[in-house]
């Protein structure tokens, strides 16, 4: 998606979060998303996974686990207040959801 659309107004924030054996912040490749818009987070504690299970943001993840392995898309006028507003597509897993990027958030972008 980003190289395709070099040009599109956008951030994405990449939450490497461990949850198999053998993940580590050391062993996080992120030429995978390399693309300066792209910012490499790492949430070794699953801070940001269990609130994303929590809310259940994109109806994704149940109170008590941890998200992971999935996207969220937001439009410019999303505010993340209690829950963040402006969802435009969400999916678990990436590879198997991506369909509602190519559908629902890829048609948004201005290039």
């Amino acid at each position: 998606m980003l190289a395709a659309h070099p040009t599109a107004r956008l951030r994405v924030f990449a939450l490497w979060i461990p949850m198999l054996n053998g993940d580590g912040k050391g062993d996080i490749d992120t030429h995978v998303l390399d693309d300066p818009r792209v910012t490499n987070l790492w949430d070794g504690d699953r801070v940001i996974g269990r609130w994303l299970a929590d809310k259940r943001v994109g109806s994704i993840g149940e109170p008590g686990n941890v998200v992971w392995d999935a996207y969220f898309a937001f439009g410019g006028e999303s505010r993340w207040t209690d829950v963040p507003s402006g969802l435009l597509a969400a999916g678990s897993t990436i590879i198997d959801e991506t369909d509602a990027l190519d559908t629902r958030f890829i048609p948004t972008l201005v290039t």
